[in-house]
């Protein structure tokens, strides 16, 4: 007898690898996708402070708002230190960057 074609043990068999494989696979890059979108938000808050700083050198104003992508970037600068706060993916956020160029 010649059997061609595959049995079932054998689909059985690669129906649970490939769902293994996507088990592990879409929470791994669920993550991914949260620390770039996350990362993103921290790099257009630098942005902020950089051009709050514009702000208040040109135009002596201490504090501002700037939106982008419906995210709400608040900037105030205190004379010592510029502060954006901002709320990313899961929590409210602040980065400061102090006249000496230090990031907190």
């Amino acid at each position: 007898m010649n059997e061609t074609g595959y049995s079932f043990v054998e689909t059985i068999v690669s129906v649970v690898i490939l769902m293994v494989l996507c088990t592990t696979i879409l929470p791994l890059s669920y993550t991914m996708k949260t620390n770039l979108y996350n990362q993103k938000l921290e790099v257009i808050a630098a942005e902020t402070a950089y051009e709050g700083l514009q702000h208040y050198r040109d135009l002596q104003q201490a504090k501002g708002v700037k939106t982008i992508e419906k995210v709400d970037y608040y900037w105030l600068f205190d004379g010592q230190a510029i502060c954006v706060t901002f709320q990313n993916a899961s929590e409210q956020r602040q980065k400061c960057i102090q006249q000496t160029g230090e990031v907190q």
